[in-house]
């Protein structure tokens, strides 16, 4: 034996055991950390460190540790990989890491690897030599960082929202407006901001201008029993206070006048470029949450509101539909959230909510969106003319999307003096809501999200034209020639 496989022996020394579920490879403050935890689930792990001080401070800690460098060969190979679980890549070096990693992989490829990254320049080789995670400090500082503010921000805002509420003279009356056709993400925020009100003895009512067209919505306010009131803007002085939910702008998918002052603005959208500033007595509006029901629920967590099991059955779906079962704008506070809500939900109730029956509108404007179809490139555009219910088109943009070869949908139609659009999305290069905005906000109402959006358009000049088969076409040649412009994709002629 020379004297460098001497020092390497040494270095090692012997391990207690031949079989562990986890190895550590660096006991510094990560390594240290991760090594807590897995004492705290009673997992079998050893420690694996070059500086023998540290070693000795870990013995002292009760935790199984030898020295070894694994810049060296013979370190590697005589850590115990065989049946080992995940093996925690740690050190500074990243040469060393990187053979670390080539050498689990070879022996033990079946072993859950985790590397520590110095930058992330590097995270590209430490994947190649065979890591499963990277973990990189400052990132994971910083995500700490803005997780902790924004629970912060959220805390100030709940009890900012409460006095507020609680500043109110007796007998003034609020009236919560949603969305025109409200679905259940503003619903269920609506009810929210309802009970927080009531709770300091003042009357608030949730609003809404539009019908409510969509089957599970519809399922959704009949199931829950939720106190909505249908207004016209007649009704509007009814009403002392007026709060803005899951919108930020009067007349922006609501009727509102443009002009009307509002007191409370609760909103995950950001506003849009060309809207007025928004102001109110209160605003909290949060583009990273997935869904206002999201802020509604941190409210009453921070608040610690005790909520109703139809309270938490309504936040729950409202998360759940707004970021399409969690995968769409979805952050680590829409997760947390709708953990907290699951044990207090009605689940047979969302059961329910979620397989209503189809209307035979929602089928005949299926069925015209399928036979009036359009395809450009991936692309598909459907104009399916006149209809009653508006809520039909956003059902049917969904179903189009599943079509083999198409990544995203437009689907339009009108009613007596509105051309209603809903675009849906899964091409990850294309922002959809950025797109509507742009083709289409500077001549009526548009905006969305990164997979969906929707857009009202004034018939304005069409008002004029009498024949409907005259009007259909111009409204559709105009509206395919604007989305296809936008999204860059010239229309064939034949």
């Amino acid at each position: 034996m020379n004297r460098m496989e001497e020092q390497e022996e040494v270095q090692a020394g012997p391990s207690k055991r031949q079989h562990y579920s986890y190895i550590i490879l660096g006991g510094g403050s990560i390594g240290l950390a991760i090594a807590r935890e897995l004492a705290r689930l009673k997992k079998e792990f050893l420690i694996v460190d070059r500086d023998h001080a540290r070693v000795e401070a870990l013995r002292d800690q009760d935790y199984e540790a030898i020295e070894g460098d694994i810049s060296n060969g013979k370190t590697l190979k005589e850590l115990p990989l065989a049946g080992t679980e995940g093996v925690f890549v740690l050190s500074s070096s990243f040469s060393a890491n990187v053979k670390a990693l080539k050498h689990l992989k070879s022996v033990s490829p079946k072993s859950f690897a985790m590397a520590r990254a110095i930058d992330l320049v590097t995270a590209d080789d430490l994947y190649a030599a065979g890591a499963d995670i990277i973990l990189h400090p400052p990132s994971i500082v910083a995500e700490e960082a803005l997780t902790e503010l924004q629970k912060i921000e959220l805390r100030g805002a709940a009890w900012q929202l409460m006095t507020y509420l609680k500043s109110l003279d007796p007998g003034r009356k609020i009236g919560i407006i949603v969305h025109d056709n409200p679905d259940p993400d503003s619903i269920a925020a609506g009810m929210a901001l309802k009970e927080m009100a009531e709770s300091v003895g003042k009357a608030a009512e949730i609003l809404y201008f539009g019908p409510i067209g969509h089957q599970e919505t519809r399922a959704f306010v009949n199931l829950l029993s939720v106190p909505l009131r249908q207004i016209t803007t007649a009704q509007l002085p009814e009403y002392d206070v007026l709060a803005l939910v899951d919108c930020n702008t009067p007349g922006r998918n609501n009727s509102l006048p443009p002009s009307k002052a509002v007191n409370i603005i609760i909103d995950h959208h950001m506003p849009q470029e060309d809207a007025a500033a928004v102001a109110a007595d209160f605003v909290d509006i949060r583009s990273d949450v997935g869904a206002s029901s999201t802020i509604m629920t941190r409210y009453v967590q921070e608040l610690d509101f005790e909520i109703s099991s139809n309270l938490a059955t309504a936040l729950l779906y409202g998360i759940r539909t707004d970021t399409n079962e969690f995968k769409r704008n979805t952050s680590a506070v829409d997760l947390t959230s709708a953990a907290f809500l699951y044990g207090m939900a009605e689940q047979d109730l969302l059961a329910q909510i979620e397989t209503p029956s189809m209307s035979l509108e929602t089928m005949d404007v299926l069925g015209e969106a399928i036979r009036r179809k359009k395809i450009e490139g991936s692309y598909l555009i459907s104009d399916v003319g006149f209809i009653h219910d508006r809520d039909t088109l956003p059902q049917a943009a969904d179903h189009l999307l599943k079509l083999e070869g198409i990544n995203t949908v437009l689907v339009f139609g009108m009613t007596e003096d509105k051309i209603h659009l809903s675009a849906r999305s899964k091409d990850i290069r294309l922002n959809i809501g950025e797109m509507i905005q742009r083709a289409f906000g500077d001549i009526g109402s548009a905006g969305g999200h990164q997979r969906m959006a929707a857009a009202q358009i004034p018939l304005g000049i069409f008002m004029g034209i009498k024949d409907k088969a005259t009007l259909l076409k111009l409204v559709d040649e105009a509206i395919t020639r604007r989305f296809l412009a936008t999204v860059g994709v010239e229309e064939e002629t034949e």
